[in-house]
C-alpha cells in the first residue's frame, strides 16, 4: 500500500472509529491488547491489537458492505421486515460467522426491532463478539459452528481469527442448523441469513435447505479463491439459483434478494 493511501485510511478511520483506531500500528504485546474504539451511533467496541477485528469493523462500517444501497431494494427488506412485526412475530437475522460482532451491530442498527443471533465457533472470536454485543438487547450469541444438521466441528484457526475454518468431527465444538439459531427467538420468523464461515458454506447448503425459502435475504462471501479446487461455492450456486432470488454484489459478499 502507498504512503498516500495508507495516510487516507488512517484518517478516514480516525473520523469513523476515533484515534485510538491508530494502535493497530503498534505490534501486539505479550498475551494480546484490546483496545476500546467509539462509534458514532453504535457506541463503545473492543478490538484486539495485531488481530483482524478493526478489519472487520472497516468493512462493515467505513466501507458498507452489507449496505446494498440499490434502488427499491431496501424498500422491498423494509416490508417483509414490517410484515413479520404485523404479525406479531419477531424479524430474526441469523449472522453465521459473526467473528467479533460486526455485522451483529450493523444490522440491529439497521433493524432496531429485530434479534440478532450471532453464531460464531472460534473461542476468542467469541469472547470479543460477547464482549462487543453486551448490553445491547436482542443480540443472542451462540459459541457453536452452523451446518446442515446437529453435530460436531473442529476450529482451525492457522492466522487471524477473521479467517478460522471449521471441519466436520466426532466431538469438539457443537454444530447448529438455521433453524436451531432461529430457535433461540421466541415468537421470532426469519428474515436475513448472513453467512461467513470460511469455505464450510460447502457443507452448510448441502441439505435441509428449508430455512432459505423463509428468507427476505441472503448474504454470502464465497471462498472458492481461498480454497481451490474444493468448489466450496458449488452447493450454494446451486440452492441459490434455483429459488427466486436477485442477485447482488457488494464488497466481497453475494447478496441474494427475494423477488
Amino acid at each position: 500500500m502507498s504512503l498516500l493511501l495508507e495516510l487516507r485510511r488512517n484518517v478516514n478511520d480516525v473520523r469513523k472509529f476515533g484515534p485510538q483506531s491508530l494502535l493497530r500500528h503498534v505490534s501486539r504485546l505479550s498475551g494480546g491488547k484490546v483496545e476500546r474504539l467509539s462509534m458514532p451511533g453504535v457506541g463503545s467496541v473492543f478490538v484486539r491489537r495485531g488481530e483482524s477485528d478493526l478489519d472487520t469493523f472497516r468493512q462493515v462500517f467505513a466501507y458498507g458492505e452489507y449496505d446494498l444501497g440499490v434502488a427499491g431494494v431496501s424498500e422491498r427488506l423494509k416490508r417483509r421486515y414490517d410484515a413479520i412485526l404485523r404479525d406479531g412475530k419477531i424479524p430474526v437475522i441469523v449472522d453465521a460467522g459473526a467473528n467479533v460482532g460486526a455485522a451483529s451491530l450493523w444490522y440491529r442498527q439497521r433493524y432496531p426491532r429485530a434479534a440478532v443471533v450471532a453464531v460464531e465457533p472460534e473461542p476468542g472470536n467469541a469472547a470479543m463478539l460477547r464482549r462487543n454485543v453486551q448490553g445491547r438487547d436482542r443480540i443472542i450469541v451462540m459459541e457453536a459452528a452452523i451446518g446442515p444438521e446437529a453435530g460436531f466441528a473442529t476450529v482451525i484457526n492457522e492466522g487471524q481469527g477473521w479467517a478460522a475454518r471449521t471441519e466436520r468431527a466426532e466431538s469438539g465444538t457443537s454444530m447448529v442448523t438455521v433453524d436451531d439459531a432461529c430457535a433461540q427467538v421466541e415468537g421470532g420468523e426469519l428474515f436475513i441469513a448472513k453467512i461467513d464461515i470460511e469455505g464450510f458454506e460447502k457443507d452448510l447448503f448441502s441439505s435441509n435447505l428449508g430455512w432459505i425459502d423463509r428468507a427476505a435475504m441472503v448474504v454470502i462471501e464465497p471462498h472458492d479463491w481461498m480454497l481451490p479446487g474444493q468448489q466450496s461455492s458449488a452447493t450454494f450456486q446451486r440452492a441459490m439459483g434455483s429459488r427466486d432470488f436477485e442477485l447482488f454484489i457488494s464488497g466481497e459478499n453475494l447478496i441474494y434478494v427475494r423477488v
